[in-house]
């Protein structure tokens, strides 16, 4: 079975070379949280070339064919245009492995895996608005295929699967509930970005974070002592959630870590329950 997938994002670092990393990665994932290998890509760049020198295309579209390379993926062409506000992305085509993973199907008693820590729109908004100098943990997350923890996810009987991106981690686990179930979070076990939790108490997060928590509030009932905006938090190129069994959880994460992953357990799936998403 085919599956494709098409993500464009502005830049969310000032490095040409680093922006076609990350944007290459965040546009692969929707493809590997369905269980399926990237096949085939075709680039979007949208630039303006009174503003935006050709040196900085290059680099953009040398760091994306890196970023493909590493996971085996054939850039087949693509399309550029003239706009005042850059852009970036792919249209990508893959093949389901073994069988299509939706978001949709998780069962009573499975439990969560996030593969990559939270706090990347936090953190490119704080380097935007030079609140802070660099964030190597969070460059180096964005710009990390999330094709070693679709591999490692294939070993297992996986219910359910999404990726983290532009509508936060409670956004993308509403995404996962069903008529048969509740999800239910646990903050502390959650691993953020270095740096992420100060800015969040500082303030310091996207108007896009704040509009998810405006959406999706009245389907919460939160506990924790962390502040929320974290996990309303807009993704750029977050890691995959997953649902299976819990007695196969633990060696997941395992696997997960020795293959380089920050992969945690991180909530469950009960019983129907009003409102459907707990946060404690």
């Amino acid at each position: 079975m085919l599956v494709q997938s098409v993500d464009v994002i502005p830049p969310v670092v000032d490095d040409p070379y680093l922006y076609g990393q990350i944007a290459t990665a965040n546009a692969l994932s929707d493809v590997f949280a369905k269980g399926a290998r990237a096949l085939s890509a075709l680039s979007i760049l949208a630039w303006d070339q009174e503003r935006v020198s050709k040196e900085s295309v290059q680099a953009i579209l040398q760091g994306s064919l890196d970023k493909l390379n590493e996971c085996g993926c054939s850039l087949l062409g693509g399309h550029s245009l003239s706009d005042l506000e850059q852009k970036f992305g792919l249209s990508v085509t893959g093949v389901v492995l073994k069988e299509l993973w939706r978001n949709n199907t998780a069962e009573i008693g499975d439990v969560l895996i996030l593969t990559k820590p939270l706090g990347s729109g936090i953190i490119t908004t704080a380097l935007k608005r030079r609140v802070i100098a660099n964030a190597p943990h969070a460059l180096i997350s964005m710009a990390t295929l999330n094709v070693k923890a679709m591999e490692v996810l294939q070993k297992f009987s996986i219910h359910a699967c999404t990726d983290v991106t532009g509508f936060g981690l409670l956004g993308h686990v509403s995404q996962m509930l069903n008529p048969s179930i509740s999800i239910e979070i646990e903050s502390a076990s959650i691993l953020l970005l270095e740096g992420a939790l100060e800015l969040a108490r500082q303030g310091v997060y996207p108007g896009g974070s704040v509009a998810n928590q405006k959406a999706l509030s009245n389907q919460v009932l939160s506990h924790t002592s962390l502040p929320e905006i974290l996990f309303y938090d807009a993704q750029t190129s977050g890691g995959l959630l997953a649902a299976l069994r819990e007695e196969e959880a633990k060696e997941c994460v395992q696997i997960l870590r020795d293959e380089g992953t920050e992969a945690r357990i991180i909530g469950q799936c009960v019983p129907r329950k009003s409102p459907p998403l707990i946060l404690f």
